[in-house]
């Protein structure tokens, strides 16, 4: 069983948004529900068959789940038309406890880890050429799903995903700064893999500089920053390789035709233009504290009644800062659950990077807290989170972490 899940992990998460473009010629459902499908069973075992506790941060996780479900049904809030099997199969908080609740029961081998890293490298290199092509031809390996108007307003703005809109349109700012973050670690772990460190890191700020998103930019730095954890030697010399490869890159990107001046200032610093990113923010804020009060304590449900879409003025129909929105929707109770799972899951990345040195998931995850500043996409099931958890359990079981080992490693 050990050794299949980990072929059936790593045969599909890496590639997750190829098989995702895969899915949709053969239906309009998600791949995610798919997942959910194919996954279940396994998790419906280990939870049977379970001869130890489960992490803390994943009961946590489990129960701010069966609170967002219920309340999304006391409160109305489940989308018109679906039935109830289908909304639970299909929601990402229930696909993010079954996938958890399996790899918190699976002993991953050192060989499964090398073979993930040659992957992850591989999808770092097709992101890089997706992108350059999105630069001439956005539409290229573009994904139109929801609401269309929205998916065609992106591909105007010249916004880029890479292979990533298969998934969602954030997934892009939230799993390819982890899978970055993951190999810097993994490679400064390896000290003969400086070259392949530097090219990572440029890999990084370009996808994510070509995408137009700040929060993609601001995660890439993010989880570049772990190399102030390196010997000064090794950190002088990368940083100057990195910023002449960097500089170079520009060169030739300005000589291709790719507006880099125009990018900072109308996109990042929003430069001539009516603020409107900010403003949708500040507007957010308003509505929240005038809002919030009616409900504090377990919120409205997962959804944005109309009084407040009224009120956001229709363009934004969502309080669009993470934490607020979460706030708003499941109240002080609801969000303090989310809030401690991931603090606890934030605390084991810390100590796995204190005892080993890979702090790769540790950054990742501060990058993916940091985007719902931003933006509101608390999703656990992301690709890149769940080969962050694939790591920390890795690494976790490696070594000897407190109260850790004894209740969450074979």
């Amino acid at each position: 069983m050990n050794s299949f899940i980990q072929r059936l992990l790593i045969f599909i998460f890496p590639f997750f948004p190829f098989w995702a473009w895969l899915l949709s010629f053969l239906t309009e459902k998600s791949f995610e529900l798919f997942c959910t499908l194919l996954f279940l069973p396994f998790s419906i075992y280990f939870l049977v068959n379970q001869k130890k506790a489960l992490p803390t941060y994943l009961i946590f996780f489990i129960l701010f789940t069966v609170f967002h479900i219920s309340s999304a049904f006391i409160n109305n809030a489940t989308p018109a038309n679906v039935n109830w099997i289908y909304f639970i199969l299909s929601d990402v908080n229930v696909l993010a406890c079954i996938l958890l609740v399996i790899l918190e029961n699976t002993e991953f081998e050192g060989i499964f880890i090398k073979r993930l890293n040659k992957y992850i490298f591989c999808i770092a290199i097709v992101s890089l050429i997706c992108s350059l092509i999105q630069v001439k031809d956005p539409a290229f390996f573009f994904r139109i799903s929801g609401d269309p108007e929205w998916g065609l307003g992106y591909i105007e703005e010249s916004r880029n995903y890479s292979i990533y809109s298969w998934i969602n349109y954030h997934s892009l700012g939230i799993s390819f700064p982890i899978l970055i973050s993951i190999l810097l670690s993994q490679y400064i772990i390896d000290a003969k893999s400086n070259y392949k460190l530097i090219t990572v890191l440029i890999i990084g700020f370009i996808v994510c500089f070509l995408s137009r998103y700040r929060f993609a930019i601001i995660s890439a730095l993010i989880v570049s920053s772990q190399l102030m954890f390196i010997k000064f030697r090794n950190k002088l010399s990368l940083f100057t390789i990195a910023i002449v490869s960097i500089v170079a890159i520009a060169y030739v990107a300005e000589m291709a035709g790719f507006e880099i001046e125009d990018v900072v200032n109308n996109r990042i610093l929003e430069k001539g233009s009516d603020m409107g990113s900010a403003k949708a923010r500040i507007l957010s804020y308003d509505v929240f504290l005038l809002k919030f009060p009616e409900n504090p304590l377990l919120g409205v449900g997962p959804a944005t009644r109309q009084d407040v879409v009224d009120l956001l003025g229709g363009e934004t129909p969502i309080i669009h800062i993470g934490y607020l929105s979460y706030l708003y929707y499941y109240g002080v109770f609801g969000i303090s659950l989310l809030l401690i799972s991931l603090f606890l899951l934030l605390k084991r990345a810390w100590l796995v990077g204190r005892l080993t040195t890979f702090w790769g998931s540790f950054f990742g995850l501060i990058s993916f807290c940091l985007a719902n500043v931003s933006f509101v996409y608390f999703n656990f099931s992301e690709m890149g989170i769940i080969l962050s958890v694939i790591y920390l359990r890795y690494y976790n079981c490696k070594t000897s972490l407190p109260m850790e080992r004894k209740h969450q490693c074979i």
